[in-house]
């Protein structure tokens, strides 16, 4: 197995970290997610801006991975830097006639703790059936279901191909990354897309990260990262919407992008927000504002005439 660097760990960290505070949101009703705690046990109370910021993150993810899979006779999800996700579970759990292989990639460190976590889970066993764990213990290829979880650094990008070789490349592909893409320099991030417009002739590309770091919100962003030995390497080279846009514009045809500020407002349930604003008092709106503003999602298509999915609702 490869050494941790100290990189690798604080990202396990961080992983950990991002699966606790899901879990305060569902414990506190924001959304369901019965999967979260067979991967993180107990979690104290998050403030009501994570909650809702969570919320909105969860919603957004949730919604365009779930009209994807709906609407294709069969397709590919990948996730990028996928940590202790459990998409691939709520959505084998809600669309159990629907064809889709789900791929899961991240850091060898956090497969490794992953594969720990799906051995241990009755839950999880259950419902991913019966699998096949690779000589390194750095992979799992089920047998029940269309899943792949593998380690691999994202820098990487002929071994990420060499591993994603067993599915079917000319299906519909859906891609998406959480706070992935921000930890990479541009150098590799721009062969990883371009890997991906190559590899995947129907390809939707949807991402989450951290932006807009010249402001004083964002400096301090910024610094707290590179404390905690998980610095923001790829933040400065597209500090802004528009150059987000403008590097996407490279190899997709169709882009939207907005900060996670406006994305509240539009590509959430104007019921389902009134329900959630509900649960707990929240006075602090300017620095809501401010916070949102430095996070955005992207979403991205090969091909218009090909495009499902819309980031507003």
């Amino acid at each position: 197995m490869q050494q941790k660097n100290s990189i690798q760990i604080h990202v396990e960290d961080t992983n950990a970290e991002a699966t606790a505070a899901k879990i305060s949101a569902i414990k506190h009703k924001y959304f369901q997610d019965e999967f979260s705690e067979e991967f993180v046990k107990g979690s104290s109370k998050k403030d009501v801006l994570i909650h809702r910021g969570y919320w909105c993150r969860f919603n957004i993810f949730h919604r365009i991975v779930s009209t994807y899979i709906s609407k294709q006779q069969k397709c590919n999800i990948i996730s990028l830097g996928s940590g202790y996700d459990t998409l691939p579970f709520i959505m084998w759990q809600t669309y159990q006639n629907n064809e889709f292989t789900y791929v899961e990639v991240d850091l060898p460190v956090v497969v490794d703790r992953k594969i720990k976590k799906l051995k241990e889970s009755n839950k999880l066993k259950t419902l991913l059936g019966e699998y096949i764990i690779s000589q390194n213990k750095l992979s799992v290829k089920s047998l029940n279901k269309n899943y792949l979880l593998f380690g691999e650094d994202l820098c990487n990008t002929e071994q990420l191909y060499q591993q994603l070789k067993s599915i079917d490349f000319t299906i519909p592909t859906l891609v998406y990354a959480e706070c992935v893409l921000t930890y990479i320099n541009s150098e590799a991030t721009n062969r990883l897309l371009d890997g991906l417009i190559k590899w995947f002739p129907h390809l939707t590309f949807l991402n989450y990260e951290m932006f807009n770091p010249n402001d004083q919100f964002g400096k301090m962003m910024v610094r707290n990262f590179e404390y905690r030995g998980c610095p923001l390497v790829g933040i400065d080279a597209f500090p802004s919407l528009q150059a987000h846009k403008d590097r996407l514009n490279q190899w997709f045809n169709y882009v939207e992008i907005y900060d996670m500020k406006t994305l509240y407002q539009i590509a959430t349930d104007s019921e389902e927000r009134k329900r959630i604003e509900k649960l707990e008092l929240m006075d602090e709106w300017e620095e809501w504002n401010i916070m949102q503003s430095h996070y955005l999602v992207s979403l991205a298509n090969k091909d218009q005439a090909e495009l499902i999915v819309n980031l507003k609702v």
